[in-house]
């Protein structure tokens, strides 16, 4: 047996071939991203707290920030299809709409941030704002994660719920 069959073999063993060609059915997630959401934001701010004098706390921090990340990553793959060689017109119109609204949940999101980050520069009402190069960096991974989250949460929302089988 060469090496390139017992790599295709691992790979149907562990199953990851259901992932690579996409041999599952989507679900919708409803309340879900929005709990990702809350822990991306704990984690950054148990990280952004502590960056000036990293420890424990900065640790864990990033511990959660970063998986929360790497769950976000995830629900976009199980949740509504967005891709595929065969979506139908309702998918399309699913996709659309969703990454319409996140677009301008997002885009007024970056907006409210510009404001904010001027006024905390100027230092007028002693808000927080992010000094070090670590801060801006997760900053970055965290609206990447909103950016997989919010089209998932919302195409959930826009799709109507699965019909109970008759045998449950």
């Amino acid at each position: 047996m060469t090496l390139l069959q017992k790599m295709d073999r691992l790979v149907y063993a562990t199953r990851l071939d259901r992932l690579i060609f996409m041999k599952f059915q989507p679900r919708t997630f409803r309340w879900t991203p929005l709990l990702v959401m809350a822990v991306l934001v704990a984690g950054y701010v148990l990280m952004a707290r502590t960056a000036s004098s990293p420890g424990r706390s900065f640790l864990i921090g990033s511990v959660i920030f970063y998986g929360a990340f790497m769950v976000a990553v995830f629900l976009r793959l199980f949740g509504p299809r967005f891709a595929g060689p065969a979506l139908d017109e309702r998918e399309l119109m699913v996709k659309s709409r969703a990454y319409a609204v996140s677009g301008i949940v997002l885009a007024s999101f970056a907006m409210m941030s510009c404001f904010y980050m001027a006024v905390a520069s100027a230092g007028l009402w002693g808000l927080w704002q992010p000094h070090a190069m670590s801060d801006w960096i997760t900053l970055g991974f965290g609206f990447q994660a909103a950016g997989n989250l919010l089209p998932t949460w919302i195409a959930s929302w826009i799709e109507p719920r699965p019909a109970a089988d008759e045998d449950d």
